[in-house]
């Protein structure tokens, strides 16, 4: 597709982008890790970048949900906002933890972590290991399959 080969034909920065939109909206970023690899990039670099990426883009999506969609979608009924919150407060953790893993919906959970008002450093932790363990994830499938993929004749 041609929108991943733009990202691929910059490299590095290239996936640093992808990282960072497809942490708030959903663009897959597994292509761009699997046409990387593929061209020969170092796997130690592009897993860092990827986690780099995919941090920044959380976070980004945490302050959009924090301050600014917070402002457009006030709540009238004050005792079930911090009902909300509480539950999420409770809850959080294990939606932030298993979030990358659910397609679409989940690039939403740092917005509403943010409209909550989850704690921001409590977010960065539980949002960091889950987005660490998602790309360990998906460079480890995209170099199985690289690997599987050079063992058939062109």
């Amino acid at each position: 597709m041609v929108l991943f080969e733009i990202f691929i034909s910059y490299g590095m920065a290239g996936l640093l982008l992808i990282a960072l939109i497809s942490s708030i909206i959903p663009i897959p970023t597994e292509p761009v890790v699997f046409g990387l690899l593929d061209v020969g990039k170092k796997p130690e670099l592009v897993l860092l970048i990827l986690i780099a990426g995919s941090i920044a883009g959380a976070y980004i999506g945490y302050l959009l949900g924090k301050y600014k969609i917070r402002k457009i979608i006030p709540f009238h009924d004050r005792k079930k906002e911090l009902m909300m919150q509480l539950y999420f407060r409770k809850y959080g953790a294990f939606l932030l933890i298993v979030s990358p893993w659910i397609p679409i919906v989940g690039d939403l959970a740092p917005m509403v972590a943010g409209i909550e008002n989850y704690e921001t450093k409590r977010f960065m932790v539980v949002i960091s290991i889950a987005k660490t363990i998602k790309c360990i994830g998906i460079l480890y499938v995209s170099i199985k399959i690289i690997d599987i993929w050079t063992l058939f004749p062109k």
